[in-house]
């Protein structure tokens, strides 16, 4: 993950008028050093933390991954999330992962070796919960299968 998502949560706090601490009570575990470690590009969020920012601030979690993505997005609807729109969580993507691999018709073996993994182990930990995917896989699974990132991470109702 690039220098942007720091960039990004900058600009999210301090357009709340949020302090570092404050921000890191809100999405505890963490501390006013990690945030500001994350805001100067010194360290890479967890996924868990990345959800955590993206549902205090109901913004996507696209808007706060992909490079592309300018910080200023966040003012665009295209990437706010609505505040009756139902919490991201983690817990949910191993549900996500799997019924969307059954719906492809996928061994996990096979899906394994389409995101260039290293076995279907990774793939069987990950349907599991045993495992969280990195950021990189957790959009590399969404390319795959034409979904946001937001929706992996989303409950399917």
């Amino acid at each position: 993950m690039g220098s942007l998502f720091g960039q990004k949560l900058r600009y999210l706090r301090r357009r709340q008028h949020l302090t570092q601490r404050d921000l890191a009570t809100s999405i505890h575990p963490g501390s006013q050093a990690h945030i500001s470690n994350m805001e100067a590009s010194r360290s890479t969020p967890s996924l868990e933390v990345i959800v955590a920012v993206a549902n205090l601030f109901a913004i996507q979690v696209a808007y706060l991954v992909r490079e592309d993505v300018p910080v200023q997005a966040a003012d665009h609807l295209e990437y706010q999330r609505r505040s009756d729109d139902v919490p991201l969580g983690v817990a949910v993507f191993s549900l996500n992962l799997t019924r969307l691999r059954v719906q492809a018709g996928l061994t996990q073996a096979r899906l394994a070796a389409q995101l260039a993994l290293g076995g279907h182990a990774h793939i069987s930990f990950l349907e599991n919960g045993h495992k969280l995917p990195s950021v990189e896989l957790l959009q590399r699974v969404a390319d795959r299968f034409g979904v946001t990132v937001d929706d992996l991470l989303t409950a399917s109702p």
